[in-house]
């Protein structure tokens, strides 16, 4: 019995050592293994990204200017209406344009001391037997303008109808104007210099003490520089003349007898300065005149 009680009190001693020092179980033995830390990403720092410029039209350029000449000065237009225009007119019936008349006070004002004499008796014709010529005119490049002459009252009519048929065929003229304009008292040198055609101008022949048929208004010059004034000793007027003495070689404004200008002057009854003996004036045509020159 004594026995009985004994093992009885082991196996109690036992059951509560047991649930003292409880044993682990198999999973409870095995280390706990921590969850598995979260893998932390280091983000590396990258540069910031630069942005790229949004492409764009570049913008025209403005073209460079291209230098040009200096445009010389043109010739000032004759004030409107033309002071040089008497009440009574001669004109062209098929060109109005082409007209003339005498003397007006401001025509007489302009050439007065310049083209003619302050004196009357210095001239061989009387201002009031002049006439002022307006014509049109077509220059070396085909640009129209008017012109002006001063001639003869005799010859006015012929001048009209030479220098409408010019104008008509686009004849070219570089310039048709007054010798007063280029303020040589009594001389033409710097309108002959300037290639201009004109009539009208008191002066004695080129060393001569006679006066030159352009002291009676009727004679003209026609393109001075294309058609030179040739002395026998072979000098010449003007100065600019000299690429056209070579006569064989016709180019614009050139006067030969088959040019048309030479034609119509002599179909009215002008002699031409390339006929002339010993000197040469190609650039002149005149008239005899009977009453006036002769």
């Amino acid at each position: 019995m004594k026995r009985l009680l004994w093992v009885i009190a082991v196996v109690l001693l036992t059951a509560c050592a047991a649930q003292s020092n409880p044993q682990p179980s198999a999973q409870a033995t095995e280390a706990p293994t921590e969850p598995p830390a979260e893998a932390v990403v280091l983000a590396v720092p990258t540069e910031e990204a630069t942005p790229l410029p949004v492409p764009t039209v570049p913008p025209t350029e403005a073209p460079t200017p291209v230098p040009t000449d200096t445009p010389e000065p043109t010739e000032e237009p004759t004030p409107t209406p033309n002071p040089y225009r008497a009440e009574k007119v001669t004109a062209s019936k098929k060109n109005e344009a082409f007209w003339y008349c005498a003397p007006t006070e401001a025509l007489k004002t302009r050439v007065i001391g310049m083209s003619f004499p302050e004196d009357p008796k210095d001239a061989p014709v009387k201002i009031g037997d002049l006439r002022y010529v307006h014509i049109l005119y077509v220059d070396f490049d085909g640009v129209e303008h008017e012109g002006e002459l001063l001639v003869h009252k005799k010859v006015a009519k012929d001048v009209i109808e030479i220098f409408e048929a010019l104008y008509d065929a686009r004849y070219p003229l570089r310039s048709v104007r007054l010798v007063d304009d280029f303020g040589q008292p009594f001389t033409d040198g710097l309108s002959m210099s300037a290639d201009n055609t004109s009539a009208y101008c008191c002066r004695r022949v080129t060393g001569k003490t006679y006066f030159s048929r352009h002291s009676y208004g009727t004679a003209i010059d026609v393109n001075p520089v294309e058609n030179p004034y040739i002395r026998p000793d072979g000098s010449f007027a003007p100065k600019e003349s000299e690429p056209y003495l070579d006569r064989s070689d016709v180019r614009p404004g050139m006067i030969t007898e088959k040019d048309l200008c030479y034609k119509l002057f002599k179909k009215h009854g002008w002699k031409w300065g390339g006929h002339f003996n010993g000197q040469k004036d190609y650039q002149h045509f005149s008239k005899d005149v009977k009453g006036v020159t002769n």
